[in-house]
């Protein structure tokens, strides 16, 4: 029998393991527009190695990186920490490393298929866009650059460096790494829960702050889950020996908070139910003995903590397809007989269930901020 000469003279069992010697999803696309024969062969790739040839032109065709291809991967990345205990302490450890830690793991644990990349391609323009622009108005240039900023013209005005794009996914990432718990909480799925402790290592080395690192050391050594280690965002350089990055954590906050970003879900709410409190103000300290309703506060909490999903709600033409959701989610708050459980780390408090503007207080508190 000859020897190949041409690629086509390769036995289909070998041709179908060429796309894992490729360099790039570039090369990867390439290939599988060659010719009938190798886009055959191209559908036997399997999902990791098509994320690792995306992760290979990141900063090209997946910006901001490495924050979007770990916001399309982190609902698998969740549900493989929920399948133990091992696994769930291994995503606490790499989120120490940033979100680039949090790709690291998705590269040996969870994959794409080029149908989600073409979805999230399109994503970029119908949800994420927009939802740039909105969280760009609420604490970003268009923000900072509003006339009178500093004269009382902006209600929330304070010195924020922030990225808008990060930000935004930022708060998708944490929504799908953990708003499969709220089926625990809400519907009463036993489903093993990730931990408030992985949470807040989430938010401390993956939201980085400045207002992380320096807040106040008395709390770290009270409960050290407030500590903030010398390492991934916050590990010192040569120039510099604490973090030089934007206002992650604050920025977050505001936008959770600010006057711009919260009519759109009053709204979004009102096509769902009344509200259970209407003048309902999370405030900057958690206080459980405070007069706000708990279940405005889970109501409001479950809806901007779906990640991809939340930006549909933001959506005028998809928002609609959600209001049976928020209904049911309303309905299920509302039969609860009590708030889930509230977790003291130090001095502050969060809660048993995602409750993103608790853990983001948390990582910054000691630090004099409000709005």
């Amino acid at each position: 029998m000859a020897p190949p000469t041409t690629l086509l003279d390769l036995p289909d069992d070998v041709l179908i393991m060429l796309p894992s010697y490729l360099r790039n999803i570039e090369d990867y696309v390439s290939f599988a527009s060659t010719c009938q024969r190798l886009r055959h062969a191209s559908r036997s790739t399997s999902s990791n190695i098509v994320l690792r040839l995306a992760a290979a032109q990141s900063s090209t065709f997946f910006r901001p990186s490495p924050h979007f291809l770990v916001a399309a991967t982190a609902r698998d990345l969740g549900q493989w920490a929920r399948l133990s205990k091992t696994n769930e302490e291994l995503l606490a450890l790499k989120c120490q490393d940033g979100v680039q830690g949090l790709l690291d793991l998705a590269l040996q644990h969870c994959g794409l298929t080029m149908m989600r990349i073409r979805e999230l391609h399109q994503m970029r323009f119908d949800l994420i866009n927009p939802a740039i622009d909105l969280v760009d108005k609420c604490v970003g240039p268009q923000w900072v650059s509003t006339p009178g900023f500093w004269d009382g013209e902006v209600d929330d005005a304070y010195t924020i460096h922030a990225d808008p794009p990060e930000t935004l996914l930022h708060l998708v990432i944490y929504g799908e790494l953990f708003a499969p718990d709220f089926d625990a909480f809400l519907a009463g799925v036993g489903i093993r829960t990730i931990s408030v402790d992985t949470r807040l290592e989430f938010v401390k080395y993956c939201v980085p702050d400045f207002a992380c690192e320096c807040a106040d050391p008395e709390l770290s050594i009270s409960d050290p889950r407030r500590a903030v280690k010398a390492v991934g965002p916050y590990a010192p350089s040569e120039t510099h020996h604490r973090y030089r990055g934007d206002n992650h954590n604050l920025a977050l906050t505001w936008v959770i908070r600010s006057t711009r970003w919260k009519p759109h879900w009053k709204s979004l709410r009102a096509m769902a139910g009344p509200d259970f409190q209407d003048d309902f103000d999370d405030q900057w300290w958690y206080d459980a003995a405070d007069d706000q309703d708990w279940r405005q506060r889970m109501w409001e909490c479950v809806m901007i903590c779906q990640g991809f999903g939340t930006l549909q709600m933001l959506r005028p033409h998809l928002r609609q397809s959600w209001v049976p959701t928020i209904t049911q989610w309303r309905d299920q708050i509302r039969r609860l007989p009590r708030e889930p459980v509230t977790v003291m780390v130090g001095r502050q408090a969060t809660l048993q269930y995602p409750y993103l503007l608790g853990d983001l207080r948390i990582c910054v508190s000691g630090y004099v901020a409000g709005t």
